[in-house]
């Protein structure tokens, strides 16, 4: 995809942000990629004018934060981005993507008082549909090798561009993080798998990614987002385990911004900045192409230009823990009755 990322695994100074953010510019020119982008820990909040002013590039920036206590330091998740001119948005583009996700705010508000109501009318469901809850955990306390690892990698590497080597890694904890990855599933009352889920542990706390549904799986199911119980469930054991004070930051598309709602994620506002060093917060532009790839799954052998496909949009959005925690026991009991 013309992409790389790259991440600091210790704390640094913004200096050194900044300092590998042009080192990651002017490789990605050389290569002729179309997108980097750099995660790291800062010790306090920056403007991201300031941000902006400081990297002055003359096409627009992505900056995205949130507080992270890590070893019981309050410091700064700080997410920097750039991609080539041809692969940001057009105007008309962007404001339908600030304005849907304006909505999706909007839902996510209405929803607020109401959220544990729906969320237990939700998990009731879900006993009644006879679902369960299973998990590659790197830990092994909530199992492992229950995954159905055939499935999980042929709905990665279906849906998003992933090498069938990566995604096997990836369903036994491994290649997407430095900290390694938890793989969470929710399988149908006869054990078959319906839907899987992604948190990756990374040194500012947990990565929430790669939600897919297999709709062929779900025709008995109607009235109930699996997706959303499915990650409700994973974020009760991943906040219990890791603790409350642990940033959970991802990104969530329109597809599933809702059902991310409906599980205690949410979206952080949309702010555009224009000006000779124009800056976006709390999006990420054109991040991946998603779609139907064909099969048999990893077939393809070249990675679809932006011009070919299209390439998803994100809001970013962290997980309320308040949200989560109270579905412990019950997240528990999805895994018991899988066990027995």
């Amino acid at each position: 995809m013309g992409r790389t990322r790259a991440y600091l695994t210790q704390p640094a100074s913004l200096e050194v942000h900044l300092r590998t953010c042009r080192a990651l510019d002017a490789y990605t020119q050389r290569a002729g990629g179309s997108r980097w982008s750099l995660r790291g820990l800062v010790d306090s909040p920056v403007a991201p004018r300031d941000v902006a002013d400081m990297l002055a590039f003359d096409t627009a920036i992505e900056v995205s934060q949130a507080p992270a206590v890590v070893d019981g330091r309050l410091l700064t998740c700080l997410w920097i981005a750039r991609n080539s001119p041809d692969r940001l948005p057009a105007r008309h583009i962007r404001d339908e993507v600030f304005h849907e996700i304006q909505r999706v705010r909007a839902y996510q508000r209405e929803l607020e008082s109401l959220f544990h109501e729906q969320a237990s009318a939700m998990l009731d469901r879900a006993r009644d549909h006879g679902l369960s809850l299973v998990c590659n955990d790197p830990f092994g306390d909530w199992g492992f090798g229950a995954v159905d690892v055939e499935m999980f990698v042929r709905l990665l590497t279906h849906f998003f561009f992933v090498d069938p080597a990566t995604a096997h890694r990836m369903a036994h904890g491994h290649g997407y993080s430095t900290g390694g990855n938890y793989v969470f599933g929710m399988n149908g009352p006869d054990g078959r798998m319906m839907c899987v889920f992604v948190m990756a542990v990374w040194p500012w706390g947990l990565e929430p990614t790669y939600t897919i549904i297999d709709r062929t799986q779900l025709e008995p199911i109607v009235d109930l987002s699996v997706a959303s119980v499915l990650m409700l469930l994973a974020n009760a054991l991943v906040v219990d385990r890791h603790g409350p004070d642990t940033l959970v930051i991802g990104e969530a598309n329109s597809l599933n911004a809702r059902p991310c709602i409906q599980a205690g994620f949410e979206p952080l506002p949309p702010v555009f900045y224009d000006g000779d060093h124009p800056v976006h917060t709390n999006v990420v532009w054109a991040d991946n192409p998603l779609g139907d790839f064909g099969a048999p799954y990893g077939s393809l052998t070249r990675i679809p230009g932006y011009s070919e496909v299209p390439y998803t949009n994100y809001a970013v959005g962290v997980l309320a823990p308040h949200k989560a925690e109270p579905y412990r026991d019950t997240a528990l009991e999805f895994l018991t009755a899988r066990r027995g």
